[in-house]
């Protein structure tokens, strides 16, 4: 008779405690939306970026980002070619694919692990570009500082970055956690299933 393996089940362990297969699971709905908004953000500010001019203001493409025009009143990063928000732009499409083959996967085990790479990245990719400006003092932004308008500071170039670092943030916690849980699980209890897909 041929010896086949057995297909794990959500059965609890022989200790009590969830199996590895049922702390597994996929991503939770909220982080899902997240992802699939986050998708579609990235890529039109990347579009923005990679299709200056055509895209500033009076030119051919200019009308589809009229909220890119006030943003690059306060952060000149965005008003002309800079070559670092142009690799950015294109992190940000490598990023955006790697968010869609999360989401094709959320139901899987695969799609929280994919999830938790790219909350990662974007996180500290977010730092880097607010790094970046600190260290360079300002470089792109001081202007507005300078013209007294500390509240447009921090409602236009602040606020909507500090999103990008606090929801993923929040993201990396929670599927850190789960990751953690079923390594965990699988550590202790290597017969609780074989590890998730």
């Amino acid at each position: 008779m041929t010896e086949t393996s057995a297909a794990p089940t959500s059965a609890p362990s022989a200790s009590g405690t969830p199996s590895a297969v049922q702390l597994a699971g996929g991503l939770p709905r909220w982080i899902a939306v997240w992802f699939l908004i986050s998708c579609v953000i990235q890529i039109y500010d990347a579009l923005f970026v990679l299709t200056e001019p055509l895209s500033d203001a009076g030119n051919t493409l200019g009308w589809f980002w009229p909220g890119h025009h006030l943003y690059a009143e306060y952060d000149h990063r965005y008003a002309a070619f800079d070559a670092f928000g142009s690799a950015q732009s294109w992190l940000n499409i490598v990023e955006a694919a790697v968010l869609i083959i999360a989401l094709v996967y959320r139901r899987r085990w695969s799609g929280v692990v994919i999830g938790l790479i790219v909350s990662v990245a974007t996180f500290w990719k977010t730092v880097l570009y607010f790094g970046v400006e600190i260290c360079s003092n300002l470089e792109y932004t001081r202007h507005v500082l300078d013209s007294g308008d500390a509240k447009g500071f921090l409602a236009i170039v602040i606020a909507p970055n500090a999103v990008w670092i606090i929801v993923p943030a929040i993201v990396i916690v929670v599927l850190g956690c789960r990751v953690w849980r079923v390594g965990a699980a699988l550590g202790a209890d290597p017969t609780s299933g074989r590890a998730p897909h």
